[in-house]
């Protein structure tokens, strides 16, 4: 997907970033290295036609081995102080200083590549940065890996991103969670999916070699990687997986179901060396230190090796492609220089002079350091992967194919679209599928920008087709072929398997109090606004699929615990924006002079809004819910009842009740008789055995009397059923037959 445009990243000018901040806090940052706290300052960003100032920003250093040095990296955070505050799309940026690198822009070329490769975008751009008035020299502005840079790229953030440390090898260290403390989870903490971390190490580690591509492309972008390990180790970027086992993200993209592989922290390239060895022509087969199974297990496999080789040959003549990147490199060195000449900061690490700035991008032997320009470590990258790379005739790569939605019906009309690389030419493209993975219809896809497939010529190719009317699943896969006779199929062993229709959950926002200030404290004793969510089908339902969240066009904000909900069942939130109390505070807050909530179902639903409600204006400790409770209309309540029943007073509803159901079995029509001993408020439903409301009526207040209600049981259909009564805050469940 391509992200907004955002003039942080935009790399045709050196925008200007002021930081104001306390002087001995900044004395204490520097004195301490402190890379964990922030501290508040006020951030200007001068774009030169226009300003744009923001108080209370966070501020602090960035960087491990980095923060010894003289020339420090920075991480800037809009939202600390300010929760769901960003600028220009980010929440957070990097500043990095560059400080091993004369040109300062090795990470920026880096990623340039990657970009230009298709790989999903991280963008670069540069500024020239001031702290207290003072220029504390150039640095490029990266983007964050974070919610909004998955929303960006993959439609959703509701998968796990994990930061991966040094030590991170994909190693399978048992089922222990404990084991994978390398691997950091970043986002929707609430569930840990590091135990998924592990099954997919034991796969990789443990399944045979002939079993490999089954078990595990499921699970893992064996393509994205492969590129990415190829882009590696034609920029000599050995600070990565393959080497240093470190520097790398993984995302857990929740359409495909596979965890993607993300480049981090790219600094340390284009010749840049701490070893001793020369990364312009060590060889492309044997660049790991240690043997990482990621590397090693997947080469094995002869269809991944051949696409390996494909990527390197790709990346010599395309991705790096000197015609177009000496000009580039250039143009970057003129408008960089007149910052990097000013920056003094540059000089402190390794006594890079300026001459130093202007030779480092085409003379090598800077020092030991950085014995390579960047165009001479390209042409000799370049020329030693032509030497080295061993080309076959590979069949089309066939890439994880998209849908323009997930939520199928029957009869729906369905575009699929898939991007496949080749290094010959495509002949042909077919998508099969069936709603019983047995007769099989086919639909040609093309790349003609006249079949959903965007513009012709893009190696996208797509068509629509039309869901079977009966079934409860939809299964398809691709089938591609070339003009030399070789053919992929994708998936590899199993069809994509998608559901055909939706039972929405019995699961209703039932009580919201924006403004708790004295009635229901939190574990740690403090009084957040909370939000009830209550069950109110027949059956118990797995809530740890499903979303809440504020924001009507982010439906992925929080995903709710890990629970089964039993019917009948209350679930408390609370809204602080203070995860770490507990896997019942959510990472938002409410406004209780107006704001909105929604609950959504997960990517599969295409993210079904199953409830929402508005309010504004509630005042202190009042609850705004629903009357009758779980299905009645919202209203402020008169009291307070989170966790339990929503009633019109305080009093304990008595028990005073009889329920007679007459013709059970029934044929035509029955008749539930009620009595009650005092006024109570009566609802009445019917539910099939799949939980789906068959029959219901509107509630009633009724005195105390005896009263009739009518069941057509002509109009139901044989089976069995559950009469559910509400009565005050009690509830009678009766099992009801239709013959």
């Amino acid at each position: 997907m391509t992200p907004p445009y955002s003039i942080l990243y935009d790399d045709t000018q050196v925008n200007k970033i002021y930081i104001t901040m306390d002087i001995d806090s900044l004395s204490e940052m520097y004195d301490e290295l402190e890379n964990e706290h922030e501290y508040a300052v006020q951030f200007v960003f001068d774009r030169g036609t226009q300003t744009d100032t923001l108080q209370d920003v966070g501020f602090r250093l960035r960087g491990n081995t980095s923060l010894s040095s003289a020339k420090k990296s920075f991480k800037v955070s809009f939202n600390t102080y300010n929760p769901g505050r960003t600028f220009e799309t980010a929440k957070k940026l990097n500043l990095i200083g560059n400080h091993n690198d004369p040109t300062m822009v090795r990470e920026k070329t880096y990623f340039d590549i990657y970009n230009r490769l298709g790989l999903p975008m991280r963008r670069v751009g540069f500024a020239e940065v001031y702290i207290n008035d003072q220029y504390f020299g150039f640095y490029t502005v990266v983007e964050e890996y974070d919610d909004i840079w998955c929303r960006d790229r993959y439609g959703d953030d509701a998968g796990a991103l994990f930061k991966c440390l040094y030590g991170s090898t994909f190693t399978y260290n048992g089922e222990n969670t404990g084991a994978y403390n390398t691997y950091e989870q970043q986002s929707n903490e609430q569930v840990n999916m590091k135990g998924e971390l592990a099954h997919m190490f034991d796969v990789l580690n443990n399944t045979p070699i002939a079993d490999l591509p089954c078990a595990f492309e499921p699970l893992f972008d064996v393509d994205q990687f492969l590129k990415i390990y190829a882009l590696d180790i034609s920029t000599g970027h050995w600070d990565n997986y393959g080497a240093n086992q470190n520097n790398y993200y993984l995302y857990h993209d929740l359409k495909s179901g596979q965890y993607k592989f993300l480049s981090y922290d790219c600094d340390n390239v284009l010749g840049i060396d701490w070893f001793g060895i020369d990364w312009g022509t060590r060889n492309v087969y044997d660049w790991n230190f240690d043997g990482r199974p990621l590397v090693e297990r997947l080469l094995q496999v002869d269809v991944y090796r051949e696409r390996f080789s494909y990527y390197l040959n790709l990346i010599a003549t395309y991705g790096m492609d000197t015609d177009y990147w000496y000009p580039r490199l250039d143009d970057i060195r003129d408008l960089i220089a007149p910052s990097a000449l000013a920056d003094i900061y540059r000089t402190m690490d390794y006594g890079y002079s300026y001459g130093d700035f202007l030779d480092g991008f085409d003379t090598d032997d800077i020092d030991g350091h950085c014995p390579y320009g960047i165009k001479n470590f390209f042409d000799a990258r370049i020329n030693s992967t032509l030497d080295q790379v061993e080309l076959s005739d590979i069949a089309p790569i066939i890439h994880f194919p998209q849908q323009d939605h997930m939520l199928l019906e029957h009869g729906d009309y369905l575009n699929i679209t898939v991007f496949i690389e080749e290094d010959v030419s495509v002949s042909a493209v077919q998508l099969l599928y069936s709603n019983n993975e047995t007769g099989y219809s086919t639909a040609d896809l093309y790349d003609d920008g006249a079949h959903g497939d965007g513009i012709a010529g893009d190696n996208i190719y797509g068509n629509t087709v039309i869901v079977p009317m009966d079934g409860t699943t939809f299964y398809y896969h691709i089938i591609a072929s070339d003009n030399t006779g070789n053919e992929s199929v994708y998936p590899v062993c199993e069809n994509i398997a998608r559901t055909i229709g939706y039972t929405t959950p019995t699961l209703h926002i039932n009580e919201v109090m924006p403004d708790n200030v004295s009635t229901v404290p939190d574990g740690a004793g403090e009084f957040p606004d909370f939000i009830e969510l209550y069950n109110y089908g027949l059956y118990a339902i797995d809530i740890s699929n499903l979303f809440i969240t504020d924001e009507l066009d982010r439906p992925t904000k929080w995903r709710l615990p890990d629970m089964m909900l039993p019917f009948d069942s209350y679930v408390l939130i609370f809204a602080d924006n203070e995860t770490e109390q507990g896997l019942n505070h959510a990472t938002f807050s409410i406004d209780a002079d107006k704001d909105d909530l929604f609950i959504y179902g997960d990517v599969t639903t295409d993210y079904y809004l199953i409830d929402s409600t508005s309010f504004k204006n509630i005042p202190p400790d009042v609850s705004w819910g629903r009357l009758p409770n779980g299905t009645g209309p919202f209203t402020n309540l008169p009291v307070a009842s989170p966790g339990a029943y929503n009633t019109v007073d305080t009093a304990s509803v008595p028990d005073l009740f009889e329920v007679i159901l007459t013709n059970n079995p029934g044929t035509h029509t029955s008749e539930v008789i009620i009595t009650n001993d005092i006024a109570q408020t009566i609802t009445l439903h019917i539910f099939n055995m799949a939980g789906q409301e068959v029959f219901k009526e509107a509630p009633a207040t009724l005195p105390a009397g005896t009263y009739s209600y009518s069941i057509p049981a002509n109009r139901l259909g044989s089976g069995a059923y559950l009469i559910r009564i509400g009565h005050g805050d009690k509830v009678t469940m009766i099992t009801y037959s239709v013959l």
